[in-house]
């Protein structure tokens, strides 16, 4: 079998693990990745991970800053197809290596710029580290009530490198397919500001809708140290044995099976018992939870786990760390660990294509300019245009069909929708469930972009309906569990006979194979199965049996840290996977089916940790009070009871900011000692920074592109709307929803050429009932017929 990528070229200008997973990703499915090494010690290349998104490529070792080193580069640039840089811009205008500099010599060359905090804008130049991003955007704020102290809270799952390298990949690949192997290359441009994105999953319009709209929406409730308890149906619980584990019965058939499995069926002949809502009046509410979380003390984690697999549809899962995760039976039987030579595992493919599949390789391959590979490349550059460019997004005339629902797969085909795509969501009779919850707030996060049908799929006339939509489309993406495609007459087998070119990618909680093929899943359960809630928990929970108040305790905080991130990190990989797909059609000219899952998706999110070789350090924790990683990497106190967050990784930032302060007459560690850390060092800049409020410490340190941010401005659902960076690059989009008017929604995870394009709303179920049926030929008594028969339905 031929991979996805065979034959493509990439060269590799990136420092750190954002630009080394995207680029990994490509190496994986085939292409030809020449990583350059410049002179000196790249801190980031030491990292435990490194390894494993080096793999597959070679290292070039190479000074730009001299003529033969350039030249030599920009020869390279001539052979790629593909560059990925990481450098901040004005380093790229300084040594000419810039877009506009490169395109008119490589007018065929795929630019990707990926970045920190973005290309322009006021802190255009500062470093792109995951937790300055995390503390600027507000996202240590949502995790305040962890810890038993007030001020914003380190977050410690990677997300915004995760979702910065599936864009950098997604857009790329978009980027490489529009250009075909004639066309004219572009900029393709993402940043770990936009990665902070998908993590926002609605506040920010429901707070513009309800006030603009006050009675559609109830006031929701705002963030604070105070933690809400669990929702019923999604709540952490105690095992007899001491374990932890996570439930995730959203749907009110699931929360039934949960009852069922767990003898505690008889709350719902309570007829205080709302079954829509899973709630009950507070007083009988609160003695049910009680009831509830006693019952799972009952009998250990293991045996609660046998009997709920059995059932097959009871959402849980144990919460377990990244290392443990390597382990998981689903993971290991979806291929989501794969061997090192060294006798060490490491994270496996980003997706099963089934017929271009991944090949990744060993360990990254030293490479002179006098290796084989590199004199291919010279010997045979990329030959000039002969396409001109239209300016138009990159998946424009592409053709995706959408039957998915809640959050993670929806997301994920809005993110294609961002890029140009033609997106048709195909809903259930009384649309997406999704619409039904929070006043159908999320939902209009996660489907903008999208026309909306809503079928009966389960009639005949359903059916042919669907089955029309699908036989020209180039895409299907659904979320079904396994056999359920099969009865709706729409699996692979089905959907490729009709239309033998499709990509059709299918989204699971566990993956096809292993224990979880059948079961269902929500974003809670990976979350707590591959490490990351125990990760943001500085793996700091009680093993002993706990009393009532202190379980309602431990797992209100377990919930704070189990956000939402789990989806949108699945959402990013969809978006990926989709893309590779058609750039792998487009080489062989073969459809295919995907398989992708929340497993998967979240052990990349978990990538600093998900892999295990002798000699590989621990994965490192923030300290138990969840200030952050070491005295130059964490959050501090600062006057007013503001506070910030300080990022300093590499030694010349380190140096430079004994410097600045030194010249400012603050008494300081010396640099040794600020290399080294620990406690001393913390408390002589913890009474450094109390000193002054959080805006002086930032504006005098931004001022010289060091990395220290205000941490508790605002939370993100405000900041998205307020902030000058985010302006200056464009990451909302004003938009008119048919229903509430106009309101600024989130913007594309991808920008191309420079520009921001525009952007669309989310669409009501069954907007476009009757212009998708007419473009499809039928007629309009075909389609009041349709109507009348209930076989489609309009919001």
């Amino acid at each position: 079998m031929s991979t996805a990528l065979q034959g493509t070229r990439v060269l590799d200008l990136t420092s750190g693990p954002a630009g080394g997973i995207a680029t990994m990703i490509l190496a994986d499915f085939g292409a030809e990745v020449i990583t350059i090494e410049r002179p000196g010690v790249d801190e980031l290349a030491t990292l435990a991970a490194s390894p494993m998104w080096q793999r597959g490529k070679h290292l070039l070792s190479l000074d730009l800053n001299t003529d033969a080193g350039y030249n030599t580069f920009d020869e390279l640039c001539g052979a790629a197809d593909i560059l990925v840089c990481s450098w901040r811009q004005q380093a790229l205008v300084r040594k000419k290596l810039n877009f506009e500099a490169l395109h008119p010599r490589h007018p065929h060359l795929v630019y990707c710029h990926l970045t920190g905090f973005g290309s322009r804008g006021p802190l255009a130049n500062l470093p792109g580290y995951e937790h300055l991003l995390a503390a600027y955007t507000g996202r240590m704020l949502s995790f305040m009530g962890i810890v038993d102290r007030p001020g914003p809270v380190f977050s410690s799952l990677q997300v915004g490198v995760h979702a910065s390298a599936q864009s950098a990949a997604t857009g790329i690949l978009a980027a490489l397919l529009e250009r075909g192997n004639s066309g004219t290359g572009r900029l393709v441009e993402t940043s770990m500001l936009q990665g902070m994105l998908p993590y926002e999953q609605g506040p920010m319009i429901g707070a513009q809708v309800r006030q603009r709209c006050p009675d559609l929406l109830p006031p929701m409730p705002e963030i604070t140290a105070k933690l809400p308890k669990p929702s019923l149906y999604y709540h952490p619980a105690q095992a007899k044995d001491g374990k932890w584990m996570q439930f995730g019965n959203l749907l009110p058939h699931l929360f039934d099976n949960f009852l069922i499995s767990t003898d505690l069926i008889d709350i719902i002949a309570d007829p205080d018992f709302d079954t829509k809502q899973l709630m009950l009046p507070k007083e009988k509410h609160e003695a049910f939870r009680e009831r509830m979380l006693s019952q799972i003390q009952q009998r250990t984690a293991q045996d609660w786990m046998t009997a709920f697999i059995a059932d097959g549809g009871v959402v849980a899962t144990t919460y377990q760390t990244t290392q443990e995760a390597l382990d998981d039976p689903d993971i290991v039987a979806n291929g989501h660990v794969i061997s090192r030579k060294d006798g060490g595992v490491q994270l496996g493919p980003v997706a099963k294509l089934t017929k271009s599949p991944a090949s990744p390789g060993d360990n990254a391959v030293p490479i002179d300019i006098h290796h084989a590979i590199l004199t291919n490349w010279l010997s045979s550059p990329r030959p000039r245009p002969q396409v001109q460019p239209t300016g138009r997004l990159p998946m424009r005339g592409v053709k995706v069909v959408e039957i998915a629902t809640i959050i993670a797969a929806p997301l994920g085909a809005a993110f294609l929708a961002d890029m140009g795509a033609s997106v048709t969501k195909i809903e259930q009779i009384g649309g997406d469930p999704y619409r039904s919850m929070g006043g159908g707030i999320g939902s209009a996060r996660v489907n903008t972009g999208k026309r909306s049908i809503s079928v009966d799929l389960k009639t005949v006339a359903g059916r042919k309906v669907v089955l029309d939509l699908i036989g020209d489309a180039d895409v299907i993406i659904h979320n079904f569990r396994p056999g359920v495609p099969e009865r709706l007459g729409i699996s692979y087998e089905q959907i490729s006979a009709l239309n033998p070119q499709i990509i059709y990618l299918q989204s699971n909680g566990y993956g096809p194979s292993g224990p979880g093929a059948q079961r269902p899943s929500t974003h809670p359960i990976p979350g707590a199965a591959m490490g990351g809630v125990l990760f943001q928990m500085a793996q700091c929970l009680p093993d002993s049996l706990q009393d009532f108040e202190s379980l309602k305790l431990w797992t209100s905080r377990l919930m704070r840290a189990n956000e939402v991130n789990p989806d949108p990190n699945t959402a990013l990989v969809v978006a990926t996977s989709v893309l590779l797909g058609l750039v792998a059609r487009q080489n062989t000219g073969q459809g295919q089916q995907i398989y992708i899952d929340m497993f998967g998706a979240n052990a990349y999110a978990n990538h600093d940790d998900f892999l295990r070789y002798p000699g590989k350090p621990k994965r490192t924790l923030p300290d138990q009070q969840l200030y952050g990683l070491s005295a130059t990497y964490r959050l501090y106190p600062c006057a007013n009871k503001q506070w910030i967050f300080l990022g300093l990784v590499r030694q010349h930032e380190q140096r430079r900011f004994v410097q600045v302060l030194s010249e400012k007459g603050y008494e300081l560690p010396s640099f040794t000692a600020l290399q080294k850390g620990g406690s001393q060092v913390i408390e002589q800049l913890e009474s450094m920074f109390i000193s002054q409020d959080a805006d002086y410490w930032q504006k005098m340190l931004v001022a010289v592109d060091l990395g220290c941010v205000r941490a508790d401005t605002c939370l993100p659902s405000e900041f998205w709307l307020t902030d000058p960076q985010v302006e200056a690059l464009g990451l909302t989009a004003e938009v008119t929803h048919p229903q509430w008017g106009t309101y600024r929604r989130h913007g594309a995870m991808v920008h191309f050429d420079g520009s921001v394009h525009p952007l669309q709303t989310a669409p009501r179920a069954g907007q476009h009932n009757q212009e998708l049926l007419q473009e499809y030929g039928y007629s309009a008594a075909q389609i009041a017929a349709l109507k009348d028969t209930n076989v489609i339905w309009q919001e």
